[in-house]
């Protein structure tokens, strides 16, 4: 990238809720600065290098940024929880206008096709059940997120007529059971920041750190 200096209004999204780390530096929708790492554990390091290799890069300060996209939550807490940290060390002492996002919306963001079918967001945090969210084709979170076990109930779930995306579906694929989901799949399995590009609907900056979602109501 060339020299940065003089750009205004830069929008930083990031992320570690669950198990990728990514950062991408973007202005009207083009990115300019991405990386993002597989991390299971040391989130807080791999941005912490991440953020510092931009910085040298780019050569720009917390004063181009106007913008953050930040997800927060329901994930792994201490990994969000380090990311939002990082960020409010980062921007201390300066405003910055902040996009506020649930997981599963930030999941939205990253489908690159359209479709019909309601959608069903499956996340996965390192526990012994699957948190599960039903999500319109706009992207609009329907009804209250609900934990299942992986058993016959959510075979029953998941053969109904749903689109299926997010990172819970790497550990059903490895079940012969649950084989039949690869045909279903329409949205990514990982998080990164770079969907944050996509400006899918409209959602209102606040100039506070959102309150982190953890852990999932379990049913």
């Amino acid at each position: 990238m060339t020299s940065s200096k003089q750009l205004k209004n830069l929008e930083l999204g990031i992320d570690s809720s669950l198990s990728y780390c990514s950062l991408t530096l973007f202005k009207n929708k083009k990115i300019l600065w991405d990386r993002f790492q597989k991390n299971d554990f040391g989130h807080e390091k791999s941005l912490s290098l991440m953020l510092q290799k931009m910085l040298l890069e780019t050569k720009i300060t917390p004063k181009n940024i106007s913008f953050l996209h930040i997800n927060n939550g329901p994930a792994r807490f201490t990994a969000i929880r380090n990311c939002h940290a990082l960020m409010k060390g980062f921007f201390f002492g300066h405003t910055v206008k902040i996009f506020s996002y649930k997981i599963f919306e930030h999941y939205f963001l990253g489908i690159n096709q359209s479709f019909s079918k309601n959608i069903l967001c499956i996340i996965d945090t390192n526990r012994r059940d699957l948190a599960i969210q039903k999500i319109s084709p706009e992207g609009k979170l329907i009804g209250k997120t609900k934990t299942y076990l992986i058993d016959d109930q959510l075979i029953e779930l998941l053969k109904d007529s749903y689109a299926l995306m997010g990172n819970g579906i790497e550990k059903l694929k490895k079940i012969k059971e649950y084989s039949f989901i690869k045909q279903k799949i329409i949205g990514p399995i990982e998080l990164k920041s770079n969907f944050f590009v996509k400006n899918t609907y409209l959602k209102k900056p606040q100039l506070k750190f959102p309150k982190i979602v953890y852990p999932y109501s379990p049913v």
